[in-house]
This record gives C-alpha cells, structure tokens and sequence, in this order.
C-alpha cells in the first residue's frame, strides 16, 4: 500500500509547547518533543493524554511555528503519548529557512 498522507513530513527532533483547556475549563500546559511536521500537522510526543478533538495552541521556536491544532490521535507508547495534531483555522506551516537549508546539506 501506497502513502496515505496528504503532505511530504519532515523528521524533526526539537522541543513544543502545548496549551490546552481541560474538560473543566482548567489551563493546562505541557512541553514536549516535536517527532516530524507537514504543512498541515505535527507528530508531538508528551507526558499527557490529551482527548481527541481537543483544541490546543502549539509553538515550537525553531520551527517557527504558534497556532492552534487539534488532537486527531492520541497514543500511548510506554509512559508517554504520541499524538497527531492537525492544524485548524486556515493554518499552514512552511519550513524556516534555516531547515530547508540543513536538510539540502
């Protein structure tokens, strides 16, 4: 069977910050480590099960990526989550100079 995904993902190891309301309507917060990014979503593996849908904001500096995505999957694996965020409101990521060129390299 063929690739499913829609866009070509780049592998990348760095850390992210995810902001989130609980079912409570409590603020929560966790960092986490990037795992790969398309144009449309983002693989992050965190400490925390977050429910699917959940809306939550994502800023990641060397990715120069902050906006908002929501949890499509939510995975464990040992004592962390991997999940699958895609990003909502229009949101499209394009890769910072700066990868583009290392990745060239």
């Amino acid at each position: 069977m063929g690739e499913l995904r829609r866009d070509r993902r780049l592998t990348y190891k760095g850390k992210i910050s995810l902001i989130w309301a609980n079912d409570h309507g409590e603020p929560c917060a966790r960092n986490g480590e990037c795992i790969d990014v398309s144009s449309t979503g983002i693989k992050v593996k965190v400490d925390a099960q977050i429910p699917t849908r959940t809306v939550v904001t994502v800023k990641a500096r060397e990715l120069e990526l902050h906006g908002s995505a929501s949890v499509r999957t939510c995975n464990r694996v040992g004592v962390r989550y991997i999940l699958g965020l895609e990003f909502v409101g229009g949101m499209k990521w394009e890769p910072p100079t700066h990868l583009v060129t290392a990745s060239a390299d």
